[in-house]
Parts: structure tokens; C-alpha cells; sequence
């Protein structure tokens, strides 16, 4: 009988995680389908990644050219991946594993084309990856596979914070994964430890995540740095009290020393796979960030006020109290370790306080050494490790309710009942915070209407005046016909406007440059010309002229 409900068990837990599966990709498909290239950090990923086969296209001045000129600059056209030409180019910038990766998959899967596809899908496969390995955790920590996949969905299918990093053409999911992998081997060596037994397999494990996190993103530094020092202390912790003086011969002790090694070895192998980080961490990134930590300031706590006011808002949304938003958060984590405290799991417990330390000082480490812009996108990690944490304790506050309601022999049905409405109302919340996308950042811009701007893609495209950045580059791809002038209408900017075939245009200009560029434009066409609103492309205004 206890066979056949540990097979029921397995069955069910089999179903449920592909439900997910299947689920989190048609949620992706469905979110990506909305999604819109106009950050200029995802300009950058394909600058990073294919840019170096051909210069900027607004560098061509004056010159007509097409949609798939620029198009060719976000593509990979050459049959080489040319990886050591990305570490070039970022030298002073980012590690390069993610746009390796992202010029493997241009130059293997779409070959002349700057689909944003080429980003998503690697997406999809980092995005499905973190949820099973959430529904495998949880399944884990409460035995119940329909709990478990619950708490998947609401902390990783109708999440804001999870579609975020899932749409950005960035590498912020793949670095969640590095996170939570770097966690899980943490668990696993203070498992190794107390079972008195040494693994090479856990440190193996160890390095390769180690390695692969160190080459995705730089504040995984900070997240690898905080959480080894926690796990160590901890471990350091039990040796001393279980051997006293002699802290040196348990084998707690044996494994915060064998991280130490491995975090060498992780670093040594980082560095010989990309050099250039050594430039960051002495002179680039790593010179800012301690030039911000011996700043002290009242912006320093504003940050640290902000970095809470932000989590609060991950989760429960802007119009929610930020106050009362994280009274609900630390109130899940706290009543979920009292329980395990009673129940004397204390490595559950250990694990609970650890990764809630874990984000908790990251959060702070990143808030307290902000640049000049706050960027939420730097915490979305650790937001959705705090999450998680609260979901884990919101499962055993809701398991001591339900054995509590047992007790008073109260109709299952409505137990059932009252839970499922807790589930739906929570999922609506959700929704409500995702707010039909516009809650999520980098999805679209509220502003532009790409729909109007394809509209308009068969007749020519003026840019007029310095580019502003480069947040309008992917609309550029749109037209037959674009080209670029300077706002000093020299000669060549002269003979270029007169080249342009029909009697209409679209113009992109900066909304002040509008009135100068209208009287180029009617002195060199010889023609009234009249101006009509059509968009924002972010920081550019975009017009109909005819």
C-alpha cells in the first residue's frame, strides 16, 4: 500500500512539472510575442555580439540605405563565430558568456537575421531550466507535488519580476540560474558536512557553476562573494562548536577550506578564459565600486530605502504600501522558520535563513554601491530568491493552518474551498501587477506604436540630428528606404534630402530640432511641408511629413 501511494505520488509529481512545463512556454511565447527591442542595453547585446562585422549604419551619413542594412548590423553574416573578437570588444564592458553564446546561436540558427529570437530562444531554455528546478525544490521541501507546482506558477509563470528577466535580450535570467545553481551547491556541501563525507562531485559541480557564473555577469561576483561567505561562516560555525579549539579537524571546517580552493581555482580558470577581467576588477567596475563604498552619504541611504521600496513593489505592486508589502514578505519567511524551528529541521531552517542572509546582503552590498542610475534590473535576482523564500513560507504557515483546521475536524470541502480562493486571488493579483505587460520593464515602450511605424515602412525614413543614444536602432530596420543627416545641414545633408524619392516622409528628430529641420527641408525640396505626429520612439519624436 505505502508502494503504491509513493508511485501515485511519483505519477502525479511527473504530470504536474510537465504541466509546468508546457505552461511557462506558452506564457513565454505569449509574452514574447508583445515583446519590443527598444532598450539600449539590448542594442548592445547584438552590438556585442555580431556588431564588429561592420561599423555603426548611422556612420554612413547622407548615404540611402535599407531596413536590412541595418538589420545586418544586428545579424551574424560571416561563417565564423569569432569569439575572441567579442572578448575584444569587451574589454572595459561585460564578461562574455552570454554573447558567446548569443553569436553562436546568430550564426548556427539565423544566419543574416536580427530576429529577437536569437536572444528569447536562449531565454526559453534558462527560463524552463529555473522552473524545474523550482518545482524540483519545493517538490523537495514539502513532499506535495500539487503544492509544489502551485507555488512554480504563482513564483515563476505569473510573476513580474520572473517575465522581466525572461524578456530583457540581456543575460539576467541566465544569471538567476548561476544563482540558484551556486545556492543549491551550497545546500549540497552543508549536507556533505553533516553526513561527515566528501564528495568530488560536489566541488566539480562547484567550479563549473563558479565559472560559468563568473563569465555571465559582474555582480554575480557580489552574489558568489556574499553567499560563500555565508555558507563558510556558517560551516566554521559548526566546527567550532562541535571540536572546540580544535575547529580544524571536523569536517565542516575541511569544506569551508575546500571552497577556498575551489574559489581560486574558479578564478584562475575565469581569468584564463577572459583576461580582460582583470582590467574591471582593478580599474573598471570594480575601481567605481569602491570608490562608492568609501562614499558615505545620505544618497547612500536613500539607495538602500529605494532597494526595498523596489522589492515591496516587485511583488506586490507600485500602488500596494511599501510597508505593509514587506511587513507580508518577512512575515511569511519569519512564521515559516518558527515552524521549522518547532519541528527541529534545522537544516531546513539553516537553508531559509541562509538564502534570505544571502539576498538580503546582496541587496544591500548593490543598493549601497549604486551608480548614478538606480537600476532595478541589478536585484531581480535576489528578488526572486526573496520570492521563493516567502513562498516556502507561506507553504508551511498555510500546511500548520490546515493541520490546525484538521484538529477542529472542519469540513475538508470548505478547507479546499477557501484555498482555492487564496490561489485565485493571489494569481489575480499577479496579473493586475503585470498589468497586460505594461508592469513589465523593457517588454514595450507605452509610447511607441511599432504598428503605426510598419504603416509607414514603404515610404522613405529621414533621422535628423545626433542619434540619441541608440533606443530607436531596432525601428530602423522597418523601412525600404532610411537615411541619416546631421543637423548641420551641410552640403552632403542637402543633396541626400533631394535624393529622396516621393512627396512624404517619416522623420525622426528630437522635438525641439522639429522647426530648424522643416525649414531645411522646404528650402531644399522648394516646398511647403507640414508636420504630423505619428509616435515616441522613446527619446525621439517620431513624424509624418508631407
Amino acid at each position: 500500500m505505502r508502494k503504491g501511494t509513493a508511485g501515485e505520488r511519483s505519477r502525479q509529481a511527473f504530470w504536474i512539472g510537465l504541466a509546468i512545463l508546457v505552461t511557462g512556454t506558452l506564457s513565454f511565447f505569449y509574452w514574447a510575442g508583445k515583446k519590443q527591442v527598444w532598450f539600449c542595453d539590448e542594442i548592445y547585446t547584438y552590438e556585442s555580439a555580431n556588431g564588429f562585422e561592420q561599423p555603426w549604419p548611422n556612420t554612413n551619413v547622407d548615404q540611402w540605405m535599407t531596413g536590412d542594412d541595418v538589420e545586418a548590423y544586428f545579424a551574424a553574416d560571416w561563417n565564423v563565430l569569432s569569439l575572441n573578437d567579442i572578448s575584444v570588444r569587451l574589454y572595459s564592458d561585460h564578461v562574455p558568456l552570454y554573447f558567446w553564446l548569443f553569436r553562436m546561436i546568430s550564426v548556427l540558427c539565423f544566419r543574416g537575421s536580427g530576429s529577437i529570437w536569437i536572444g528569447l530562444s536562449m531565454n526559453l531554455v534558462f527560463y524552463l531550466a529555473v522552473l524545474a528546478l523550482c518545482y524540483g525544490v519545493f517538490l523537495r521541501l514539502t513532499r506535495s507535488p500539487i503544492a509544489s507546482g502551485t507555488a512554480t506558477i504563482l513564483t515563476g509563470i505569473v510573476n513580474r519580476v520572473m517575465l522581466e528577466q525572461a524578456t530583457a535580450l540581456r543575460m539576467y535570467m541566465m544569471l538567476l540560474l548561476a544563482e540558484l545553481l551556486l545556492l543549491l551547491g551550497g545546500v549540497w556541501i552543508l549536507r556533505g558536512a553533516r553526513r561527515k563525507k566528501m564528495s568530488a562531485g560536489v566541488f566539480l559541480y562547484l567550479f563549473a557553476v563558479s565559472v560559468a557564473g563568473f563569465l555571465t555577469h559582474y555582480d554575480y561576483w557580489i552574489f558568489y562573494a556574499v553567499t560563500a561567505a555565508m555558507f563558510c561562516l556558517w560551516l566554521l560555525f559548526q566546527a567550532v562548536k562541535e571540536k572546540g579549539k580544535k575547529f580544524w579537524s571536523a569536517w565542516e571546517f575541511r569544506y569551508a577550506a575546500a571552497w577556498v580552493g575551489n574559489f581560486l581555482l574558479s578564478l584562475l580558470a575565469t581569468i584564463y578564459l577572459f583576461p580582460y577581467c582583470r582590467w574591471n576588477l582593478n580599474r573598471g567596475k570594480g575601481q567605481t565600486a569602491l570608490y562608492s563604498l568609501l562614499n558615505f552619504s545620505e544618497d547612500k541611504v536613500r539607495q538602500i530605502v529605494w532597494g526595498y521600496q523596489r522589492l515591496a513593489a516587485s511583488i506586490f505592486g507600485d500602488a500596494f504600501p511599501a510597508a505593509a508589502a514587506l511587513l507580508l514578505l518577512f512575515g511569511c519567511i519569519a512564521g515559516g522558520g518558527v515552524i521549522l524551528y518547532r519541528k527541529r529541521e534545522r537544516e531546513k531552517l539553516a537553508v531559509l535563513i541562509l538564502a534570505v542572509l544571502i539576498a538580503q546582503a546582496y541587496q544591500f552590498a548593490v543598493c549601497f554601491t549604486l551608480p548614478a542610475a538606480w537600476e532595478e534590473r541589478y536585484l531581480w535576482g535576489v528578488f526572486t530568491i526573496m520570492i521563493l523564500c516567502m513562498a516556502w513560507g507561506g507553504i508551511l504557515l498555510l500546511g500548520e493552518l490546515l493541520r490546525i483546521l484538521k484538529e477542529k475536524e472542519l469540513a475538508p470541502v470548505l478547507t479546499r474551498c477557501g484555498i482555492s480562493l487564496l490561489c485565485i486571488g493571489i494569481l489575480a493579483w499577479e496579473l493586475a501587477v503585470i498589468d497586460g505587460g505594461n508592469g513589465v520593464a523593457y517588454l514595450f515602450h507605452p509610447d511607441k506604436d511599432v504598428a503605426v511605424l510598419k504603416e509607414h515602412g514603404n515610404i522613405p525614413w529621414l533621422v535628423y540630428g545626433p542619434l540619441g543614444g541608440v533606443y530607436s536602432y531596432y525601428d530602423w530596420i522597418i523601412p525600404e528606404q532610411i537615411c541619416f543627416v546631421t543637423e548641420e545641414n551641410t552640403p552632403e545633408d542637402a543633396d541626400a534630402v533631394r535624393a529622396m524619392p516621393g512627396d512624404s516622409f517619416v522623420l525622426y528628430a528630437f522635438e525641439e530640432y522639429l522647426p530648424t529641420a522643416l525649414d531645411f527641408f522646404r528650402q531644399e525640396l522648394g516646398r511647403e511641408l507640414h508636420a504630423e505626429y505619428l509616435t515616441k520612439s522613446t527619446n525621439l519624436t517620431v513624424y509624418l511629413i508631407q
